[in-house]
């Protein structure tokens, strides 16, 4: 069996940038040092000057990065050391302050705008709770965690529905089947931090109690926005059976074009819901006719609105 060999090789490093004048001397005399060996001693000395120094001090001694004695050339180990005997106090280079300052208005500058997003996110989710049927928990899933950390999945105490039929469970995710093999571990209701599962946040704008009426069918929510527009109305022709027609379009070959498209089967549907209803007295229609015009009930207009 082929035996691995690891080879560890140091990173080219920057051209030091000293700030006192002392530097040449210093480096001149830990090279004599460094070109024997280094000694278990000395490495002692070294560690013990860097714990006590700080890694400030030793790049302001270097003159740049300091990345840990374990990463540092032993010619640096010395001039640490030398530096170090001779009570050197240097500042730190120019570009290395100015790097760090930089660096910490970049920091500032993203805690501020993750400040306002999340903040932005909780009025958003103030939104979706003040209209949901029921008080909504929001909850952090205590098994998994990804690359933002764990997400924040939405709960509720009894058993919603949404759509035609889906049902999410009291104490589930919103996101979750309530057949599902490996369910979510969630944690305590948390108090003050917004849903992050997206999945979540779609289903908190679309449940409802399980006694609640399900939301009108995209044609079904065409039918109510045609009627909500005022063009719907029952004619009533001379020799003709009633008819609801949309008053926005002529007819064709009826009554030249005068009644309108036929909505009969449209507008009985939602009628059979109790979203809509017919008017007793006469209005105009769109085309200079007279007929019953269709109204929405309450029903129907919370119906469109939801």
């Amino acid at each position: 069996m082929s035996r691995r060999i690891v080879v560890t090789a140091l990173l080219p490093q920057p051209d030091p940038e000293p700030t006192y004048p002392e530097y040449e001397d210093v480096r001149r005399e830990a090279r004599g040092r460094a070109a024997g060996p280094i000694g278990g001693h000395n490495i002692a000395r070294m560690e013990d000057v860097v714990q006590r120094r700080g890694a400030d001090w030793c790049t302001a001694v270097l003159g740049r990065h300091f990345p840990g004695l374990r990463h540092t050339p032993s010619v640096d180990g010395f001039t640490l050391l030398v530096a170090d005997e001779r009570g050197l106090e240097p500042e730190l280079p120019e570009s290395i302050v100015k790097a760090r300052a930089a660096e910490e208005a970049r920091r500032h500058e993203r805690a501020e705008q993750t400040a306002a997003k999340l903040e932005a996110e909780k009025r958003r989710w103030a939104l979706a709770t003040d209209s949901a049927p029921v008080p909504l928990t929001v909850r952090k899933n205590t098994r998994h965690t990804g690359v933002g950390g764990s997400l924040r999945h939405v709960t509720a105490a009894v058993d919603l529905c949404s759509g035609r039929s889906r049902l999410h469970k009291a104490g589930m995710g919103l996101c979750e089947t309530p057949g599902r093999s490996n369910p979510l571990h969630l944690g305590e209701p948390l108090e003050d931090l917004p849903p992050t599962c997206k999945r979540c946040i779609e289903y908190a704008g679309l449940v409802r109690t399980l006694d609640a009426p399900p939301p009108p069918t995209p044609g079904e929510a065409a039918t109510l926005r045609l009627i909500q527009s005022g063009a719907v109305f029952t004619m009533r022709p001379g020799r003709g059976q009633p008819t609801i027609r949309d008053t926005r379009e002529r007819s064709h070959g009826t009554a030249w074009g005068q009644l309108g498209r036929k909505a009969d089967a449209a507008v009985k549907r939602v009628q059979k819901k109790g979203w809509a209803t017919v008017e007793t007295g006469h209005s105009e229609t769109l085309l200079g006719n007279l007929g019953n015009r269709w109204r929405l009930t309450e029903a129907g207009t919370a119906a469109l609105e939801g």
